[in-house]
């Protein structure tokens, strides 16, 4: 049977709470939580009963999934983006951000540049703090139409600064939901080309994008499979955060080779429900992401219109994916902690901007990943 974006638009409040999610931990009823990127909907049919099996079993133990997790990952980008990744080129990691980092280590060397593109995933900002790297802003800008890259500033940062090895790419870009291009994306490849850098592309949303946009996986650029490392899991599509799964994908084997140097002793192993779940989901789920990516679709045009009519002092751009809204709140002269303003003024809890970096002050992140009556409830009380 069909799966329609209305069966899948509801949520159980008291439920969420119940079960103790850093998202919705405490609720009351006083503060509506949106500052997490993680959508409420789910889960998916399949991966609860993979788990119930599990847990019936006692299944445990030390487990060889991560057998399956290549081909399922290879299975699911094929289907849903057009790139067959080579399944042996596939290694587990625990998230995208131990991903990053990992590839930080394997591929650049203390003082090496870290090109970021803020307003950028604010952990991503730690990367010099905590290896000794040098991070260095490629910023979007903002024009009428939203945020974009700017392509001639890239250049000039390249040719600028010969020690830069590494450029962290949000492909889709969070917080702004911006959509690389293929143009884009190819001239980028070029620039990494000319200057022999590594891109670590965090692909994590890009199950995500709407009508009007297109993904395009990273290695499917002409000349990028030597430069290129793919990072991304389940955790958004799926909202399956808290069991630690994700996969860094190659397509050049000797960069594959150059990864795996890092001492498997510092990256852990994922966990076999983890593990078990998002190949449940890899495998059976595309009716069910259809489903809620044509509701979060209607959500992000509901947000925009609804404050367009009602909030026309916050700034906002349609958001070309993810389940992300990027707001503007400066006309309010929010301070320097405009998640906590807006928090204490609405009770609509977003993640304030300024860690994002350049280009999120007066900012904050909001999730309308959510049934429509919690998204409404939200825009209500702003």
């Amino acid at each position: 049977v069909p799966i329609s974006p209305d069966d899948l638009d509801h949520i159980d409040v008291a439920r969420k709470v119940a079960g103790g999610g850093y998202k919705w931990a405490g609720h009351d009823g006083s503060v509506y939580p949106s500052f997490v990127a993680e959508h409420d909907l789910g889960p998916v049919p399949a991966m609860t009963e993979r788990l119930a099996e599990l847990v019936e079993l006692g299944a445990f133990g030390y487990h060889d999934a991560v057998a399956r997790l290549g081909p399922a990952f290879s299975g699911w980008m094929t289907r849903r983006h057009g790139w067959t990744p080579d399944p042996d080129l596939v290694l587990p990691t625990v998230s995208v951000l131990q991903g990053v980092w990992a590839v930080v280590e394997a591929f650049t060397d203390p003082g090496d540049g870290v090109l970021l593109t803020p307003p950028i995933y604010f952990p991503f900002n730690e990367i010099g703090p905590t290896t000794g790297r040098r991070t260095v802003d490629w910023p979007l800008v903002r024009d009428a139409d939203g945020w974009h890259y700017d392509l001639d500033h890239l250049a000039r940062l390249l040719a600028d600064d010969r020690g830069i090895r590494l450029l962290v790419l949000c492909h889709p870009h969070n917080p702004t939901g911006r959509v690389l291009t293929d143009d884009q994306l190819a001239r980028i490849v070029d620039l990494a080309n000319e200057h022999d850098l590594v891109i670590a592309s965090d692909e994590i949303h890009s199950d995500f994008v709407y009508p009007g946009a297109t993904h395009r996986p990273l290695p499917l650029i002409d000349g990028s499979a030597e430069r290129t490392v793919v990072l991304t899991s389940g955790v958004k599509t799926f909202a399956m955060g808290g069991l630690r799964c994700a996969v860094a994908s190659f397509a050049d084997e000797h960069l594959h080779a150059r990864f795996a140097e890092v001492p498997a002793e510092l990256l852990g192993g994922v966990n076999r429900l983890g593990c078990e779940a998002v190949i449940a989901g890899w495998d059976t789920a595309d009716d069910w992401v259809d489903a809620l990516v044509a509701l979060f679709d209607r959500h992000r045009h509901h947000l925009v219109e609804r404050l367009a009519d009602e909030l026309p002092e916050v700034r906002v751009h349609l958001p070309e994916s993810t389940f992300l809204a990027w707001l503007d709140l400066s006309a309010f002269g929010p301070g320097d902690r405009p998640g906590r303003w807006l928090r204490e003024r609405t009770g609509v809890a977003c993640k304030g901007g300024p860690p994002f970096g350049a280009g999120g002050g007066g900012h904050v992140r909001m999730t309308f990943g959510t049934s429509t009556a919690v998204l409404d409830e939200m825009l209500d009380r702003l």
